[in-house]
């Protein structure tokens, strides 16, 4: 299961990028979607609307729904998305964990986004946490011991963990000068480490093209500006040395060689000779109803 709320970690408009890259390619289905109106306060965050001569259309209330998402290989998974809830946080963490154990759910990844004085100029930074260390131990480019506010995703954690499922979180470093807009390289990232945690194919390239298109864009923005372009360079020195030197890839193992690009693409199309024929990705009817496998005889289990 992955789990991406909107919430205060989520600095570079993380989880909904996030959800629009899962759900814009793989195919999926709602399993559950919860009741939003014993959730939010709709005063604190007031809904969008658009108003366009002289009707009212487009309403965009707050949602917290929960998807059964196919990868690119056919594999499936769950995924938590939506808006953190003003109310009922131990509920929703309830109703959740009950979910995870009921579907024998094997790991739980969370993911979310800081606000920290990173540079853009460097690869987007993460601080790894969880109980699983063989998915967190040498990740993390910044490790503080620091009380902080929580989250509703920092709460579901805890409480996954506390009852003894395997659950990792990787909180993504965002240049605290980008946070307050889309930055499409925080979402790039954390697929990324929710996918190799997974086991999961995930999609990032309509993401990785944006985000070549926003980083020219600073560019250009950080030449007109001197100023900014000191800033960027004291927060480039400061991150050159305190940073670790010595980041793990979740791809790999300990002692394992990375694999080049022709052995991966070979894997791959390996993979693709060896499904059967009659299986065609980028249909939603090949996803089965939940606790059934493909022939719906058997209960099936989510891999995430």
């Amino acid at each position: 299961m992955v789990v991406s709320v909107a919430g205060h970690t989520d600095a570079g408009s993380l989880s909904e990028q996030l959800a629009e890259g899962l759900l814009g390619t793989l195919n999926h289905r709602q399993v559950a979607s919860f009741d939003v109106d014993e959730l939010f306060d709709y005063r604190s965050r007031r809904p969008q609307v658009t108003f366009t001569e002289n009707r009212f259309s487009d309403y965009r209330g707050p949602r917290l729904d929960i998807f059964e998402v196919r990868d690119a290989m056919d594999r499936p998974f769950l995924l938590l998305t939506g808006d953190e809830p003003d109310f009922q946080w131990e509920r929703v963490a309830e109703t959740v964990l009950k979910l995870i154990q009921q579907l024998d759910v094997s790991l739980v990844v969370t993911v979310d986004s800081l606000g920290l004085p990173t540079p853009h100029t460097r690869p987007v930074g993460v601080t790894a946490h969880g109980n699983r260390r063989d998915l967190i131990e040498g990740i993390s480019t910044w490790s503080p011991n620091a009380q902080i506010e929580a989250g509703l995703s920092q709460m579901l954690e805890l409480r996954v963990d506390e009852a003894g499922r395997d659950v990792v979180g990787y909180t993504m470093h965002v240049p605290h000068y980008l946070a307050s807009g889309r930055y499409p390289q925080v979402a790039v990232a954390a697929l990324e480490y929710a996918g190799a945690a997974c086991e999961l194919m995930l999609p990032t390239d309509e993401l990785r093209e944006a985000a070549r298109t926003v980083e020219a864009d600073i560019s250009r923005q950080v030449e007109q500006a001197p100023e900014i372009a000191q800033l960027v360079q004291k927060l480039e020195a400061n991150f050159d040395q305190f940073s670790s030197t010595a980041q793990r890839s979740l791809l790999v193992k300990h002692d394992d060689v990375v694999p080049d690009a022709e052995e991966l693409g070979a894997a791959v199309e390996e993979f693709l000779r060896s499904r059967p024929e009659d299986v065609k990705p980028g249909t939603e009817e090949q996803i089965p109803p939940p606790g059934a496998d493909d022939d719906g005889d058997t209960p099936g289990q989510p891999s995430g």
